[in-house]
């Protein structure tokens, strides 16, 4: 008796990290204009789309109406954090959301370039 109170409590746990997790990253779900004043031409300015997909968070980056995949793309402890390449440089952008803007820094072969993103939902 007690092994299976303990298998549904472990259940009920997992169940509801599962639903705080999947409600977590909904709140990223939408259209965001990036700035980036220091990245090269021209990676300054576009938006960053994200969707669900497969019930995971998916996106893609559109700069002057050329969209860009991310393939890799996580979402935890309000952090987004975004793999993919430019120009076939490998970048992992983490971004951290705070009070509804997305910001953060990433390495590139030109040095640090720094992301604010806002959402235009």
């Amino acid at each position: 008796m007690k092994v299976s109170g303990i298998l549904m409590v472990l259940m009920l746990l997992l169940s509801i990290s599962t639903v705080a997790a999947e409600k977590d990253y909904k709140k990223l779900l939408g259209v965001w204009e990036f700035v980036a004043p220091n990245a090269p031409q021209p990676y300054q300015r576009g938006t960053l789309t994200l969707k669900e997909s497969d019930q995971k968070l998916a996106g893609e980056f559109t700069v002057q109406g050329q969209a860009l995949a991310i393939p890799r793309i996580t979402f935890g402890k309000d952090t987004l954090t975004l793999g993919f390449e430019v120009e076939n440089n490998p970048i992992t952008l983490k971004l951290r959301l705070s009070e509804g803007v997305l910001e953060g820094t990433t390495q590139t072969p030109d040095g640090p370039v720094k992301v604010t993103a806002k959402s235009v939902r």
